[in-house]
């Protein structure tokens, strides 16, 4: 009898042992896809996040360009209208006097207001001669024509001699940097025949820097490039993008 119970003993606890491996097994199983379903929720919530965020990213980045173009196209249509109207005027200027601009009136007082208001009216003219096309988007400069060729090309003001060289646009050319009520200021010469100076040199307003150059058998005329005469910017820096009227500065 003892070594019969202890055999059914046994096998009990064999398939004890059987089932709860078994349900061990499948515990696990479903830890691991319970984990793998958890992982793939994690992803696709994330996935599903980052799609929001830049679909709400792009529609903030496009009302902000659109914001951003309507902010620039409005002021360039006024002023292209504006630039049209002076064009045709200026196209029938035929006195020999610089025409004056007021400061209010001027089409680019926005663009460089503090150089306007702290620097108007402290230069000379730096040609004796005729306005024959005057500053806009396009000809960021006036030309004039002198009355004689070669006509003398006057510093405007006090400076230095910043740089003298070539430009395919504009030929000889000198750009001086000059201080005046404490802004720094700068313009520039071009179209010239002749060159006085050198870099670095230090030039009074009035001296003869440079001599007027282009054809010497035709003076230039209204709207017309093809005649001897000076091309003439006012910058705010170096670069030839930053030019103003210089109607403004010259007294």
């Amino acid at each position: 009898m003892n070594s019969m119970d202890d055999e059914v003993t046994y096998i009990g606890s064999f398939e004890d042992a059987e089932e709860v491996k078994t349900n061990e097994n499948k515990n696990q199983s479903s830890k691991r896809s319970n984990f793998k379903t958890n992982k793939h929720n994690k992803k696709l919530k994330k996935f599903i996040s980052s799609t929001k965020t830049t679909i709400f990213n792009k529609k903030i980045l496009s009302i902000l360009l659109i914001i951003l173009l309507l902010y620039i196209i409005k002021p360039i249509s006024f002023l292209r209208a504006k630039l049209d109207e002076k064009r045709d005027y200026y196209e029938q200027l035929n006195n020999n006097s610089i025409e004056e601009i007021n400061l209010l009136d001027s089409l680019t007082y926005a663009i460089g207001a503090k150089y306007y208001k702290n620097c108007s009216n402290t230069m000379v003219t730096p040609a004796d001669g005729l306005i024959t096309c005057h500053y806009d988007l396009a000809h960021k400069g006036i030309d004039i024509a002198c009355d004689e060729y070669p006509g003398n090309i006057y510093a405007a003001a006090n400076g230095y001699v910043k740089h003298i060289g070539y430009s395919d646009k504009y030929g000889n050319e000198i750009l001086i940097e000059h201080q005046i009520n404490g802004m720094t200021i700068y313009t520039y010469y071009a179209n010239l025949s002749v060159i006085n100076v050198t870099n670095g040199q230090y030039v009074y307003q009035n001296q003869v820097i440079a001599l007027e150059g282009g054809d010497p058998q035709k003076r230039a005329g209204i709207m017309d490039t093809e005649g001897h005469h000076l091309h003439f910017e006012v910058r705010k820096s170096e670069s030839a993008s930053s030019g103003l009227n210089p109607i403004i500065f010259i007294d």
